[in-house]
């Protein structure tokens, strides 16, 4: 039976057929996004125990490797932790995106929507307008900043004009003391509405776009290029983005609902962009997307060949530390990527008011993503919700140094659907505790699931830990091109747990409470890993899948070229002896 027969969703991300499941890096590149640094600019010590502030990893803009440092770090902190639509022109009445009245280069703007005066000048707090709709009626201009009073609220949407540079962007904060200041967009198409404009920054606003729960498309922040070219230079950092209720759309060619979207839209002039930073902000009650990604300029080949419009990169795209929960449908998505980062991250609750089935974070129609040091936790379970999905129409996907735990679906999802090719999957020290099979009918969806309507090639599995006391299946595939699974554990529950792959080349895992020890796999160990701590709750139970002194995982393994350099935990990972089996690579620990 295939997974398509189970369920069909019809059409769905780029016109892909999204069934009930979703359906070689270069050593130069792994060892560049794998680097670590001795600092974490701008985040609290408890944003988050895998990514930059729990283990004083630095995001990967800064690239050195501290060795020892690093090491002791991460441990000592762990332990301490213990949409849119084509053609749409505005969302504001009387607002266009030609030209309003210009503003000189390296003003400030100030807005009071409590105390303001839409005839003053807007250029010092003591003058400052008082609506959105006075601020939408100027075009900015380079290094302009629109400053919005702490404390206050302002209606409507903020549909801003005029394009900054990379040196010189266009800034939207907050000035005064008190709360952040809020945007309610009150059920409009989006609440900050960027359209065909380039070189922005937006940072410490409150954004909400409240409406009924009607399957209208609504956005928090809508950065929109409609036959524009290439858009340069973006930056959503420190926001909260909260209750926008909308639909649970995934097809680009149609509008979409989401916190943080960009997309890349038209049919005419060749559309993408070019430096999207999304970090530190905290998205909670959105549906469809948390943040991402979305392009109309998707057609290329072999990959995805029946995609709409030629192939359009969006390139230099970092999407870190940010805080997601309550997700209607995906929380991370980027499509289109070319060598995105989406690292440190933590999404707690997705797939909550779906009608299909989603993931946590994942790529699309993308070359070369890394997916590191992120959490995920609190997945739905039907529609089948994954936390992570090796998803149609990649190339050389990383899925390393991530946590996923208590989720009411699967771990992972390897799926590409008729019409595409996917080609590279790298999975590694990730580790995946108490995340569920699921049961439709008669057919079990496994915690790591290999199929939809076409093989995802050249997959690589090794050195993770796959902990599930209730799954039934722990690992299953329906294609007959082989994955290759070496140096992992599974734990399964007391009762037994079964891996069901006839094809797969698995070599040196551990199994525990497993039915079979998979045939061909003549360096496997069985018995008790001698985890420190295995199944404590929450995130730091991470912190339980080292190994203790005496664990028949230590040192059991076998070596994989081009390994990554270092495991989940911060320590070397040998590439001239053998390595420990699972994500743990120091020395054995006493508890």
């Amino acid at each position: 039976m295939s997974f398509r027969s189970l369920t069909q969703r019809g059409s769905g991300r780029g016109g892909r057929c999204r069934t009930m499941l979703r359906g070689g890096v270069s050593s130069r590149r792994r060892a560049c996004r794998t680097r670590l640094g001795p600092t974490t600019p701008g985040l609290s010590g408890d944003q988050h125990i895998l990514g930059v502030c729990g283990m004083g990893i630095t995001p990967s803009s800064t690239r050195r490797n501290r060795g020892a440092w690093y090491r002791t770090r991460a441990i000592r902190a762990l332990i301490l932790a213990a949409g849119m639509s084509v053609g749409i022109a505005s969302v504001v009445p009387g607002a266009s995106a030609q030209a309003g009245s210009q503003a000189s280069s390296g003003k400030k703007y100030y807005l009071d929507c409590g105390a303001g005066n839409d005839s003053a000048t807007g250029t010092s707090a003591g003058t400052a307008w008082r609506t959105l709709a006075r601020v939408n009626t100027v075009t900015f201009q380079p290094d302009d900043s629109i400053l919005l009073r702490r404390g206050t609220t302002c209606n409507g949407v903020l549909q801003p004009q005029g394009s900054g540079t990379a040196g010189k962007p266009i800034r939207v904060s907050a000035y005064g003391s008190g709360a952040r200041p809020a945007i309610v967009g009150g059920g409009a198409r989006a609440a900050v509405f960027l359209r065909n404009v380039q070189g922005w920054e937006i940072r410490n606003l409150d954004v909400s776009n409240p409406g009924a729960a009607d399957g209208t498309p609504r956005t928090g922040i809508y950065v929109l290029l409609e036959d524009y070219g290439t858009g340069k230079h973006y930056v959503v950092e420190d926001v909260k983005v909260h209750d926008v209720p909308g639909c649970d759309c995934l097809q680009p060619e149609l509008e979409n609902s989401g916190g943080i979207l960009f997309k890349a839209a038209g049919s005419s002039t060749p559309t993408g962009f070019d430096e999207i930073r999304v970090s530190r902000n905290v998205v909670s009650g959105v549906d469809n997307i948390g943040i991402g990604t979305l392009s109309q300029w998707s057609r290329r080949t072999p990959l995805y060949p029946s995609g709409s419009n030629s192939f359009v990169p969006i390139t230099n795209v970092h999407i870190f530390a940010n805080k997601l929960s309550d997700m209607g449908g995906d929380g991370i998505l980027v499509q289109n990527g070319v060598d995105s980062l989406t690292e440190f991250n933590i999404v707690n609750g997705f797939g909550r008011r779906a009608t299909a089935s989603h993931a946590a974070i994942l790529a699309f129609n993308s070359d070369r993503p890394v997916i590191q040091h992120n959490e995920v936790t609190g997945g739905a379970a039907f529609p089948p919700s994954f936390a992570f999905s090796v998803d149609a129409a990649n190339s050389d996907i990383v899925y390393q140094y991530n946590y996923s735990h208590d989720n009411n679906g699967p771990f992972m999802l390897l799926c590409a659907f008729t019409g595409t090719n996917t080609d590279g999957a790298t999975i590694r020290y990730n580790v995946s505790q108490n995340d569920k099979d699921l049961l439709l009918g008669t057919f079990q969806i496994p915690v790591i699931a290999n199929g939809c309507d076409v093989p995802v090639t050249d997959v690589k599995i090794y050195n993770n830990v796959v902990h599930s006391t209730s799954a039934t299946a722990l690992v299953g595939t329906l294609h007959p091109t082989p994955m290759t699974v070496k140096n992992n554990i599974f734990v399964g529950r007391p009762e037994g747990s079964t891996i069901v792959d006839t094809v797969g080349v698995y070599d040196h895992n551990l199994y525990r409470n497993i039915t079979s020890v998979q045939p061909g796999d003549t360096h496997a160990v069985t018995g008790d890993p001698l985890f420190t701590r295995p199944g404590a709750s929450g995130t730091a139970g991470v912190l339980g899948f080292r190994l203790k002194c005496g664990s028949p995982a230590i040192g059991a393994g076998t070596v994989i070229p081009d390994n990554g350099g270092h495991d989940l935990y911060g320590f070397r990972v040998p590439g001239d002896a053998a390595p420990n089996i699972g994500a743990y690579q120091g020395p054995c620990a006493d508890r």
